[in-house]
C-alpha cells in the first residue's frame, strides 16, 4: 500500500514526514542524517539538481533559491535558457523529496497532505497544490503550517486550551491562535509576513560586513556573485552560531582578490550587535502576534501555551521577547524544523482515517471579495472564517438593460481594491434586460478545507445560472499540468544515479575547505604569506573543478596538495627565501 505523508514545501528548507504502524510520525533523513533538504534547484550543465546538489558555490548565480515567496505570482525563473513557472521550480523540489523518501520507505508515495504559511492567500494555495500534481503527487489537503505544528504538540491534548503557535522560518512568519478541547483543533486567527524569515536577518549581517569589507578595501563584493555566496554561508553559519554562543566569526579565506594580492573576510559578530541589527524584524512579529490575539478576542493572559516553530525561532531574542510578550516560557521541545511536517503526516493519517478523535478546524486568513463601484472592495467570506465554508452576496447592476456583468475577485482587508490582492475576473451572461438596479444576481463564494475558492453566481429574478470560471494567468490548466509532469519525469532520471558520487566528493570539498583554514592559522608572521596563500587558492580552485566535475581522483589529489603544504609549514620547512627581508 503506497505511504501517505505530509510536506513542509519550505522557503529554504523542506522536509516530509510519514506515519509509521503505531500512528506515530517519523521524519525521512536525507544526506548525512539530515532531515530538512534545501529548498534550492540549479542546472549543473547536464540536468536539473535539487538540494544539496544545487547547493554548491559554483551555482551562486544561477541557482535558483526562495521560490515560496513567488509562488501564485507570473513570476518566472530561468534554467538553461528556459524559463520556469514557481509552480515548476516547486514540483522539482517535491519530486526530489518524493523519490528520496520513496527510496528510505521501499514503498510508493502519491498522496499528500501539504503546508502553506497561514497567510498564503488563493493563488498562491492553488499553486502549491499545481506544484503538487505536476510532481506526480495527490494533494489530498493543504494546512496552514502553523496549524499543523498544533497537531504535532497537541495530539494528546484533551484540556480546553487557548495555544498560540509562533512560526518564524527561513522565508516567512505566521502567528495563529488556537482553541484545544476534546480532540477539536480550532483555528480562530492568524496573522503572519510573508516577507519576513531568518534569511532577512542572514542578508542584514551580510550587508553590514559588505560595507565594512569596501571601506578597508575599495572592493564591491555584491558586484562577484560566488564571494557573496560564500559570504552569506559564512553569516549563516556564525548566525546559527549566536543562538548557543555570545559572538561568532564570520571567516572567508581568499573571498577574493585584486592587484594587491589576495583578500579575506574576517569579522566578529558579537550577539548583543546582531540583536540590535534584527530588533526591528522581532519587533514585527510581536506585533502581528499581538493582532492575531486581539482578532480572536482574547487577552494575552488567556494564552495557556505558545508554541514556537521555524528555525529561527532557536534565537534567544525571539524566545525572550515571547517569553517576556505572554509571561510563560515557550514550548520548544520538538524540532521546530520538523514539527510543521510532523503535524502535515498526522493530518494524513486524519484524513485517511488511521487517526481518530481528531477534528481539524482551520480559518481562511484574509477576507475574500469582489469589486463595486468606484473600486471599492466588498468581502464575502470575512477574515478568520472557519473552513470550510460558502457565503452569498447580493448584487445588482449599473446600467439599464444591461445583459452581462463583469465580477472581479479580490482577497485583502482594504476597502480598496487596488490595495488588494487580484485573484480573477468571471462574467455572467444572460441577465434578465431591466433598470439598473432591478436584477438580483447572487454570488456564491465557496472556500475548500485547502483554501482553495469557487465561485459561482446567478440571476434570481429569472432563474437562470451560469457557471462560472476565474480566469486567472497564475492559474494553469490540466494540459499544462500534464506536460510539465512529464518534463519532470524526464529531467529527474539521470540525477538519482549521480547523486551517489556526488555525496563523496563534497565532503571531500568540506575536509579540502578545512585544511586551507588551518594553513591560514599555521602561517608565521615572518612569511611573506602572499605566496603560500596564492598556491592555496589555486589548489582551492582545482577543488571547485573537482566537484563540478564530480572527479574524485582530482579532488584527492588536491587534498593531498593542501596536507602537503600544512605538513611543511608545521614542520617550518619553508626556505629563508621566502622571508621577509
Amino acid at each position: 500500500m503506497a505511504k501517505m505523508v505530509g510536506i513542509d514545501l519550505g522557503t529554504t528548507f523542506s522536509a516530509i514526514a510519514y506515519l509509521d504502524e503505531s500512528g506515530r510520525p517519523g521524519m525521512i533523513e536525507f544526506d548525512n542524517g539530515k532531515k530538512t533538504l534545501p529548498s534550492i534547484v540549479a542546472y549543473d550543465g547536464e540536468e536539473i539538481v535539487v538540494g544539496e546538489s544545487a547547493q554548491r558555490n559554483e551555482f551562486a548565480s544561477t541557482a535558483i533559491r526562495r521560490i515560496k515567496r513567488k509562488m501564485g505570482t507570473e513570476h518566472s525563473a530561468e534554467l538553461n535558457g528556459r524559463k520556469y513557472t514557481p509552480e515548476e521550480i516547486s514540483a522539482f523540489i517535491l519530486k526530489e523529496i518524493k523519490n528520496r523518501a520513496e527510496e528510505a520507505l521501499g514503498d510508493k508515495i502519491k498522496d499528500v497532505v501539504i503546508t502553506v504559511p497561514a497567510y498564503f492567500n488563493d493563488n498562491q494555495r492553488q499553486a502549491t497544490k499545481n506544484a503538487g500534481k505536476i510532481a506526480g503527487l495527490n494533494v489530498l489537503r493543504i494546512i496552514n503550517e502553523p496549524t499543523a505544528a498544533s497537531l504535532a504538540y497537541g495530539i494528546s491534548e484533551n484540556d480546553d486550551l487557548n495555544i498560540v503557535v509562533y512560526d518564524l522560518g527561513g522565508g516567512t512568519f505566521d502567528i495563529s491562535v488556537l482553541n484545544v478541547a476534546d480532540g477539536i483543533f480550532e483555528v480562530i486567527s492568524t496573522a503572519g509576513d510573508n516577507e519576513l524569515g531568518g534569511e532577512d536577518f542572514t542578508r542584514r549581517i551580510q550587508d553590514v560586513i559588505v560595507k565594512k569589507f569596501k571601506d578597508e578595501t575599495g572592493i564591491d563584493l555584491t558586484t562577484d556573485p560566488l564571494a557573496m555566496s560564500k559570504l552569506y554561508d559564512a553569516v549563516e553559519s556564525a548566525k546559527i552560531e549566536l543562538s548557543a554562543k555570545e559572538s561568532a566569526r564570520v571567516k572567508v579565506p581568499f573571498i577574493t582578490a585584486d592587484e594587491k594580492g589576495t583578500h579575506d573576510v574576517d569579522f566578529e559578530l558579537r550577539r548583543d550587535e546582531f540583536e540590535k541589527l534584527i530588533s526591528d524584524y522581532i519587533e514585527r512579529t510581536i506585533t502581528l502576534t499581538k493582532q492575531a490575539v486581539s482578532d480572536g478576542k482574547l487577552e494575552l493572559s488567556e494564552i495557556d501555551k505558545v508554541i514556537l516553530v521555524g528555525g529561527s525561532s532557536r534565537i534567544p531574542m525571539v524566545r525572550r521577547s515571547v517569553n517576556e510578550l505572554f509571561g510563560k516560557t515557550p514550548e520548544c521541545s520538538l524540532n521546530p524544523e520538523e514539527v510543521v511536517a510532523r503535524g502535515a503526516a498526522i493530518q494524513s493519517g486524519i484524513v485517511q482515517g488511521d487517526l481518530s478523535g481528531i477534528v481539524l478546524v482551520d480559518v481562511t486568513p484574509i477576507s475574500l471579495g469582489i469589486e463595486v463601484e468606484n473600486g471599492y472592495f466588498v468581502p464575502i467570506i470575512e477574515r478568520n472564517t472557519p473552513i470550510p465554508t460558502s457565503a452569498k452576496r447580493i448584487f445588482t447592476t449599473v446600467v439599464d438593460n444591461q445583459k452581462s456583468v463583469d465580477i472581479s475577485i479580490f482577497q485583502g482587508e482594504s476597502m480598496y481594491v487596488s490595495n488588494n490582492i487580484t485573484l480573477g475576473k468571471f462574467r455572467l451572461e444572460g441577465i434578465r434586460q431591466t433598470r439598473k438596479g432591478d436584477p438580483r444576481i447572487e454570488v456564491t463564494f465557496e472556500l475548500d478545507v485547502n483554501g482553495i475558492l469557487n465561485v459561482r453566481a446567478m440571476d434570481l429574478d429569472s432563474e437562470s445560472a451560469q457557471g462560472i470560471t476565474i480566469v486567472n494567468d497564475t492559474r494553469m490548466t490540466e494540459d499544462q499540468l500534464q506536460k510539465m509532469k512529464e518534463n519532470h519525469q524526464k529531467n529527474f532520471g539521470p540525477e538519482i544515479k549521480k547523486r551517489k558520487h556526488l555525496t563523496n566528493v563534497l565532503k571531500m570539498k568540506t575536509k579540502a575547505e578545512s585544511i586551507a583554514v588551518k594553513i591560514e592559522n599555521a602561517i608565521p608572521p615572518a612569511y611573506r604569506d602572499h605566496l603560500i596563500r596564492e598556491e592555496v587558492a589555486e589548489i582551492l580552485r582545482t577543488v571547485e573543478e573537482a566537484v563540478i566535475e564530480i572527479d574524485v581522483k582530482k579532488m584527492e589529489s588536491a587534498i593531498g596538495g593542501l596536507e602537503f603544504i600544512f605538513t611543511e609549514l608545521k614542520a617550518g620547512s619553508y626556505t629563508d627565501s621566502e622571508k621577509i627581508a
